[in-house]
Order: structure tokens, then C-alpha cells, then sequence
């Protein structure tokens, strides 16, 4: 952290020190950005690591919704539902991309993994949408990416994949892989698994990722310091739908067959693996209905928010937000396609990080990016 005698003459007004690290550090990005237009000192004092280290740490977590459309070409939007002002709660457009990916695989520490299909084969590339950065993951084709986190040992960014083994004749075969982002070195097996998470919401918890397995029915879970596997029982129910994270622990969620009711179970003690209701919600169809066309099937998405439950509704071009009480809060439609359903967050961030420029394909502010 920068001290006083790093810091200008003092002026007329606020000290800069509280300025800088009590009023710029908890600006969103793109304000702090117009902010540095304002002097010198403080474009030198909010482009330094700590500053924006600090800053992203402030940065809220907030729900990533993902678009995507048609206009001349495929067109994939990043934005985030900001509730910050509960009478108005609204989609924040973060970037555009054009002819880049199809969906949002994973997100961590800002960076996003996006992922393409073409004859079957996925294909991955890496972006941060905060800083428009972007390069190609041209390693990772033909694997499957399970999670995404920061080694904390080693600050290094990584991706835990699997690839699919078909020998005639026998039962699937899954040997795990991980990958360093920036590394020269082809992705690491570290194993062989029977069965891999067959869902898409992954909660980074005490150092550890976290799946709901629907085969088996309980949770995977994979120890990032020990490249490690074990598993642990979910609530007393049957068929659950995702995991999502709340208040430091794991929160699961279940709907009924008629996509009437949605009943959202939270950890209570990780050790006992001991589950309580939290939320039974009623869903409120008429209002859900009105907004559709005859045909229209959708979805639903449990995440939280500051220890507020969040049930997402995704219809096609339609994304409804519905309160714990059952009440429908906003109501959101695509411009040019539909909203994908997905149960990511994303906390923006201004840090540079190392591995980009090493990756092919890199650009800043440059297309992909529109």
C-alpha cells in the first residue's frame, strides 16, 4: 500500500491518502479508469498492483448472465445483474464479442474461460472482459474443463480438465488434467476417475471445488493444494439440481417436476455434512407465463448475492428475477438472441496478470472485443 510521503502535496479538500484508498479504491472499473484522467498522481497511484488488488477486492460478486445472438455474425454478451438498487435492479453490460465463443465455461478472479464447438470438438479461449483482454487455449482442445481456481501455494491460475476414453468394448474411462494457464507445458494428468461431474455449477470452497454428481448423488469434491478427490453426502433428497455458493458454505436447490417450486437446502456444518431448508419458494407461473410464447421452456438458477437468495428464470430471450417471497422482481429480454442459463459469477477486475501475453493469440482491446 502506498504511503503518505508517496503521496503529492496535499490540497485544498479530502486528503488524496483517503481519496485514493477510501473513495477511488471502491469505484467500478470504469469509473476509476475516467478517475486517472484527472491528474497524473492519480493515474501513477491507482496503476499499482496493491491499488488494484485492493480495489478488486471491493468489486461486488454479482451474477453473470450471458447473451447471445445473431448480427452479422455470432455475437456473445457479458453482463451482470446489479441489484445494488433493489427498486431497480438491471443488467450491466460488462463486453460484446464477436465470432469468438458460443458460452461461458468458467469464471475466477475476473478471468472468464470461453468455450466454441465445431464438429463435436470444444474449443477454448480465455478472456478478462473488465480489461479486454483475450488470447486463444489452443492446448485445451479436445478436454473438458471441470473447474477453473488460483493455486494459493503458487498464485498460478489453473484448469482442472478431464478427457473422455472410449476403448471398445468396456465402460467410459476419465483421466484428470491440470493446466497452467501461461505454461509452455501440455495440461498434467494427476489421475483416473470412474465418474465426473456431469453439471456445470462449481463453488470454490476452502480450497476446494465443488460438484453436484446427479449419477451418484453426492457432491465431488477436489482438494486444489493435494490434486485430490473425495466425496461428501448432499441434502436428504432426491435428483437436486445445482450447487450454488451462500454465506461461506454450500447451498443446493431443488425444483419440482412442474417447475412450480423451488426448495433450497444450506450446509449448516461441513464437517457433519449436516443440511437444513432455508427457502421453499413458489414460483409465480402466471407472471412467468405472461411473458412467454406458446412453446418457450426455460430453466431455473439458484445463486446468492451478500446472503440474499436469487432465483433466475431463463426463457429464451426472457431472464426473470424472482425474490424468496415468490414475487417476480424484474423481467430482462436480449436485444439481438437469448440469455443462457448459467450459474457463474463474475468480480471484475483491473489486475494484470502475467500469463496473457504468453498465450497465442493475445489481444487487448482489439477483436474479438466490439
Amino acid at each position: 500500500m502506498a504511503t503518505r510521503s508517496a503521496l503529492p502535496p496535499r490540497r485544498r479538500g479530502l486528503p488524496e491518502e483517503i481519496v485514493v484508498w477510501e473513495i477511488l479504491v471502491r469505484l467500478p472499473p470504469k469509473p476509476l479508469l475516467r478517475c486517472r484522467l484527472v491528474c497524473r498522481a492519480w493515474r501513477r497511484l491507482t496503476s499499482t498492483r496493491d491499488f488494484l488488488l485492493a480495489h478488486h477486492s471491493h468489486q461486488p460478486s454479482l451474477p453473470l448472465v450471458v447473451g447471445y445472438g445473431c448480427d452479422g455474425g455470432s455475437l456473445l454478451d457479458i453482463l451482470t445483474l446489479d441489484r445494488r438498487d433493489a427498486a431497480r435492479p438491471r443488467l450491466h453490460p460488462v463486453a460484446r464479442l464477436k465470432n469468438a465463443a458460443h458460452f461461458v465455461s468458467a469464471s475466477c478472479d475476473g478471468i472468464l474461460i470461453l468455450n466454441t464447438t465445431n464438429c463435436g470438438e470444444f474449443y477454448y479461449s480465455v478472456c478478462n472482459p473488465t480489461t479486454r483482454q483475450f488470447a486463444d487455449l489452443p492446448m485445451l482442445t479436445g478436454f473438458f474443463v471441470m473447474g477453473f481456481y488460483q493455486h494459493r501455494p503458487t498464485g498460478e491460475y489453473r484448469l482442472l480438465l478431464y478427457y473422455q476414453f472410449r476403448p471398445e468394448g468396456s465402460e467410459d474411462r476419465y483421466a484428470c488434467y491440470v493446466c497452467t494457464l501461461g505454461s509452455s507445458e501440455m495440461p498434467r494428468c494427476i489421475g483416473w476417475m470412474e465418474e465426473v461431474a456431469t453439471c456445470t455449477a462449481v463453488v470454490l470452497l476452502h480450497g476446494s471445488l465443488h460438484w453436484y454428481n446427479y449419477k451418484t448423488d453426492k457432491i465431488l469434491v477436489f482438494d486444489t493444494a493435494s490434486e485430490s478427490f473425495w466425496s461428501m453426502h448432499q441434502a436428504d433428497k432426491m435428483n437436486g439440481n445445482d450447487l450454488f455458493e451462500i454465506d461461506g458454505t454450500l447451498g443446493i436447490y431443488f425444483c419440482n417436476d412442474d417447475a412450480t417450486i423451488v426448495d433450497i437446502w444450506v450446509l449448516q456444518d461441513y464437517k457433519t455434512e449436516f443440511w437444513s431448508l432455508k427457502h421453499r419458494i413458489e414460483l409465480p407461473v402466471p407472471d412467468i407465463k405472461g411473458k412467454l410464447d406458446d412453446g418457450d421452456d426455460g430453466s431455473a438458477v439458484v445463486l446468492s448475492e451478500d446472503g440474499d437468495v436469487l432465483v433466475l428464470v431463463y426463457y429464451r430471450k426472457w431472464l426473470l428475477y424472482i425474490g424468496t417471497d415468490g414475487k417476480l422482481l424484474a423481467s430482462f429480454q436480449h436485444d439481438v438472441g437469448c440469455h443462457y442459463n448459467t450459474p457463474l459469477k463474475l468480480k471484475q477486475s483491473l489486475v494484470p496478470h502475467a500469463f496473457f501475453p504468453l498465450l497465442k493469440g493475445y489481444v487487448v482491446n482489439a477483436r474479438p472485443f466490439i
